[in-house]
């Protein structure tokens, strides 16, 4: 079943509460998930809200944080301690990635790993059977409103075979560049979570959803 997921990205306090209270107030989405980026400046060229932000905010949602950070176990013992569903970070971020699933799921959390657009889908292959699901970029994380990369298709078709052939149970999510034009194509290549930010969030919530069902259908 596909779930769209809408994408906060926020700087300050004030445009978080805001984001999020758009997101709220559509209706469409309460019960569901919100997927919240958190960066540090370091592992990509933006910087975000803190956790102790989100736990100002308690939101009738499912919340996904998705780590681009270096350190990330610094931000997931944060994380932890506030109403977090899923966290994600980088697969990229190679030393201690067991230890980081294991550390989160301690804390019955869902874990996710995302993969950028240049990392082999292979690197995820050790953890599959360890993880809930697989954040695949269809751009180069930091920030919104940049163009699709095609080759993100090809990369969820992998993924849903490798996840066939070792009778894995990750779902597969793609952030970053979907829009009504290629959200489909997303969607027949294996992902069921599609996260949408400025595609879904900037200009009317309700109508830009509308048109990404219509041509999902």
């Amino acid at each position: 079943m596909t779930q769209i997921i809408p994408a906060i990205l926020a700087t300050t306090e004030e445009e978080y509460a805001e984001q999020l209270s758009k997101i709220e107030d559509s209706g469409d989405f309460t019960g569901g998930w919100v997927h919240i980026d958190l960066m540090d400046n370091k592992f990509v060229q933006n910087t975000s809200i803190r956790p102790e932000i989100i736990a100002k905010h308690p939101a009738d949602l499912k919340l996904e944080a998705h780590l681009m950070v270096e350190y990330p176990e610094n931000w997931i013992d944060q994380l932890v301690k506030i109403s977090i569903d899923r966290i994600i970070f980088p697969v990229e971020d190679s030393s201690g990635i067991e230890d980081r699933i294991e550390h989160i799921k301690g804390h019955e959390i869902a874990v996710g790993l995302a993969i950028n657009p240049e990392t082999d889908i292979q690197a995820l292959e050790p953890f599959i059977e360890l993880i809930d699901l697989v954040l695949v970029m269809g751009v180069h994380p930091g920030k919104q409103g940049q163009q699709f990369i095609p080759e993100t298709i090809d990369k969820v078709r992998q993924l849903s075979k490798m996840r066939e052939e070792n009778s894995a149970n990750f779902t597969i999510e793609v952030d970053g560049g979907i829009s009504p034009d290629n959200a489909k194509l997303v969607k027949d290549a294996g992902a069921s979570y599609l996260v949408i930010g400025s595609h879904l969030t900037k200009g009317d919530i309700d109508e830009n959803l509308a048109e990404i069902w219509e041509k999902l259908s």
